[in-house]
């Protein structure tokens, strides 16, 4: 009698998570999603509460501020208070953004942090782009915040007062500096963004281009350089240079020219 063999195709058995096992895969994701819920919940109470009461307290100020002579000895002190609303408000922000975010959110690369801007923005279909080069340098979590809070301002600008259809974020890392740039093709005008910048622009303070002087006051209070110019994209190019910690090897990446970061490859017309 001959015997034939057959194959039987064997499936590996996977193993069945058990009972235990599936009650707390379902507690885990129960507490992410109460966890999620109570972010937004905690973020729409501070944007519709202690955000919106420290921004009137602020206009109270500027209004006061409007009213008296220069030489008023009260004007040093109501200074004073407006700078100190001021940070307030940036920190506030911050930790909305944070809360939003998730998180994880603190912890993020930079370079992960400044992807999710390529979505682009709801309110305008706008193609956003990102460029990365040089070693990467470690950063303080402020500081990645602070730089997430600049590209995430300026790509708001573009696609909201520039109407632009293309932005370009470029993150370089050089000798003890990362450069921030982001470029667009919008209409905006250079010279118009430097006075917000400068905090020149009647109403800045009510609302207008308030992000804008946001950045700006950020930058200055961490010692960094913010400048906008013309891009090459036609629109405009703001730029922020943050001296940060050496890398181990002096030899990571070239310095960085401020000039060379704002053309993004091409020539500013």
């Amino acid at each position: 009698m001959t015997h034939t063999a057959v194959r039987v195709p064997s499936h590996p058995v996977r193993p069945q998570p058990s009972a235990r096992t599936r009650l707390a895969l379902r507690s885990q994701s129960a507490v992410r999603h109460a966890a999620e819920h109570e972010r937004h919940r905690l973020a729409r109470e501070l944007h519709d509460g202690p955000i919106q009461e420290v921004l009137a307290a602020g206009l109270a100020i500027d209004l006061c501020l409007a009213e008296l002579p220069p030489d008023s000895p009260v004007a040093a002190g109501l200074q004073q208070a407006k700078r100190l609303t001021g940070q307030a408000m940036r920190r506030l922000r911050s930790s909305l953004q944070a809360l939003r975010d998730g998180a994880d959110g603190a912890d993020a690369e930079l370079a992960d942090m400044l992807r999710r801007l390529q979505a682009g923005h709801p309110a305008r279909q706008l193609d956003v782009s990102l460029e990365v080069t040089g070693r990467a340098l470690t950063l303080t979590p402020e500081v990645r915040e602070s730089l997430f809070r600049v590209a995430s301002e300026c790509v708001f600008n573009a696609a909201i007062h520039g109407r632009a259809r293309r932005a370009v974020i470029r993150l370089s890392y050089g000798v003890g500096v990362v450069a921030l740039s982001v470029a667009d093709d919008g209409h905006g005008k250079p010279e118009t963004i430097r006075s917000v910048l400068r905090g020149q622009v009647p109403g800045t303070g009510e609302g207008y281009h308030y992000g804008l002087a946001d950045i700006a006051a950020r930058a200055e209070e961490m010692g960094w350089t913010l400048r906008a110019d013309r891009s090459g994209l036609g629109g405009i190019a703001v730029t922020a240079l943050a001296p940060v910690g050496r890398p181990d090897s002096p030899q990571a990446a070239p310095v960085i020219s401020l000039t060379s970061v704002s053309r993004h490859g091409e020539s500013d017309g």
